[in-house]
């Protein structure tokens, strides 16, 4: 709860301190002696936007503390977050220059705005501008049906959605992996076909070399084995007879002499040697020219060499290559089943979802007609009688709408008048009517979860009587839960309060001061009946009988 608040140079106020209590606090006053000024104090306090016009004329600057006392692991988780040491109590000061700019601090830290305005999410619900009614607030008018359904069914729909959400992750990635790999994939056929097509073996390279040269050299080699063949076997006398007359005239005389009986020998050697020689001679003047093969081991040869330079790789290598790329490409083909699996999978996934979150549409509307219904005597006791309350739950079956909290967008509408049509409630009621719709929602049990303390600005807007009783009553009841703050006109809420702080405005020195003043029980009685109307007998004697009333309304 907040505990003390003490501002200077804000507007009016030269300097005030106050110190807050448990319960519902009034603070009443004349008209424009500068309620709402506390109602801006407290939003600088919890981050809300700077003015300039928030600095007291004359002076530098303007500054407001606030200290929060109470255990919250929100705000714990946030100070750890901000690295800010917890301590006791929560010291939240705001300064603002003249020329608008501020500077925050939590515990003498400085910290930014956006820390101010979470905590002020956590501890503060402001009534009295649109921007700050929780009724506002996004989710915040589903939330008041969903605390009425029963939780399994709410936990049934955040279960099908988390699993709907993981199964669509899984196959979503699978695709954007199987989208890369596809690419790979066929490019890796492509060439896989190519390296298969080359029928790579070790040493291919060489061999496909020398076909090539052999080929390019037919006509070369045709003209060497002829003329060889003709000078060793064809010619008139050829080398084969006269090696033979060699013999013949070396046998003659080779028994008398060892040397010519080796020579005899050496020349039998060499005509068994031209034996074999000619037919080899023949054998190639007989092959014939393949000029269509020649090409092709060219164009082989060519792409061999350029399949080893585009992979960095000789022909062993490519062999490990077309073997690896076989065995990815193979495991890729499973994956399609894989694919189809998590299909299947998503299918089930998405039923389950719209199963359970079709049940949970069905119990907001249902929830949101019982609501309406409950509504209508507290709106009737708040003068509210011709609202017209609904809620619209609208189903969004596009799954970009879906989530945890099933696939509904639930809206208040409200009807103004009989026959006026249905609209937003943001663009219809008042201030005070929301506010006022608060108390209602309160009054039906409509309301857990809410912030720490609540501010009441505008709440008693146009109406008095009974109306304002059934408010004063209402704040009061709040007051037993949460730390309640209004500024109120009417006497019949003020005498509801626990505590009193009456907001006057006085000359001194010709400047206009604010003073806030926590009042006793008999400068409270006063303050009623000036509310009344004057500080006569008769308005002391209602005044009196009024917050006898209001003690009884708090001991309810």
């Amino acid at each position: 709860m907040l505990t003390s608040l003490t501002v200077k140079q804000f507007a009016l106020i030269e300097k005030a301190q106050l110190e807050l209590a448990p319960g519902m606090t009034v603070f009443t006053g004349e008209t424009g002696a500068g309620k709402s000024m506390l109602v801006d104090a407290l939003g600088a306090a919890f981050g809300a936007r700077a003015s300039a016009e928030w600095v007291r004329h004359g002076a530098e600057r303007a500054e407001v503390v606030a200290i929060w006392d109470g255990d919250d692991s929100r705000i714990a988780g946030l100070l750890t977050e901000q690295d800010i040491e917890l301590e006791d109590e929560l010291i939240l000061r705001r300064v603002i220059g003249q020329d608008g700019r501020s500077r925050a601090y939590i515990n003498g830290t400085p910290v930014a705005l956006k820390v101010l305005q979470k905590l002020g999410q956590i501890c503060l619900d402001l009534h009295g501008q649109h921007e700050h009614q929780i009724l506002m607030q996004p989710g915040f008018q589903c939330a008041l049906l969903d605390a009425r359904i029963n939780i399994e069914d709410r936990s049934a729909v955040g279960e099908a959605f988390r699993q709907w959400r993981q199964v669509r992750g899984s196959l979503d990635a699978l695709k954007s992996e199987r989208g890369e790999t596809e690419q790979q994939a066929t490019w890796m056929r492509e060439e896989l076909a190519r390296l298969q097509s080359l029928d790579v073996e070790p040493g291919l390279s060489d061999l496909l070399q020398a076909e090539v040269e052999s080929g390019r050299h037919h006509a070369q080699i045709q003209q060497s084995a002829s003329e060889a063949l003709m000078l060793l076997d064809e010619a008139e006398p050829s080398a084969r007879e006269l090696i033979a007359r060699a013999g013949h005239i070396i046998g003659v005389a080779s028994s008398y002499h060892d040397g010519l009986k080796a020579s005899g020998e050496l020349i039998e050697q060499m005509d068994a040697l031209l034996g074999e020689l000619t037919p080899e001679l023949r054998t190639v003047l007989e092959e014939p020219f393949d000029e269509q093969l020649l090409r092709f081991q060219e164009e082989r040869l060519i792409q061999l060499h350029d399949a080893m330079r585009r992979h960095d790789r000789d022909e062993d290598g490519l062999l490990l290559l077309i073997d690896e790329w076989a065995e990815r490409l193979s495991a890729l083909d499973t994956a399609g089943w894989d694919e189809a699996s998590l299909a299947k999978a998503l299918e089930a996934a998405e039923g389950r979802f719209s199963e359970v979150a079709g049940r949970l549409t069905e119990a907001r509307k249902k929830c949101g007609e019982e609501l309406s219904g409950a509504l209508r005597p507290f709106m009737d006791r708040l003068s509210l009688g011709g609202m017209q309350i609904r809620f619209d739950v609208s189903e969004r079956q596009d799954q970009t709408a879906w989530g945890a909290n099933g696939w509904d967008s639930v809206t208040m509408q409200v009807m103004s008048n009989p026959g006026e049509p249905w609209r937003e409630l943001s663009v219809v009621a008042s201030g005070g009517e929301l506010s006022r719709l608060v108390l209602a929602l309160k009054g039906c049990g409509a309301l857990s979860q809410m912030p720490h303390i609540a501010v009441f600005d505008e709440v008693d807007t146009g109406i008095g009587g009974e109306t304002a009783w059934c408010v004063g009553e209402l704040l009061a009841l709040m007051g037993g839960e949460r730390q309640v703050l209004v500024i109120s006109h009417l006497p019949q809420v003020a005498s509801c309060a626990d505590h009193q702080v009456v907001i006057s405005k006085y000359e001194h020195e010709g400047r206009t001061l604010t003073t806030l003043n926590q009042v006793n029980a008999d400068q409270r009685m006063q303050e009623i009946a000036r509310m009344l109307g004057g500080l006569d007998e008769e308005s002391c004697r209602h005044a009196e009988t009024m917050l006898d009333r209001g003690r009884v309304v708090r001991s309810q």
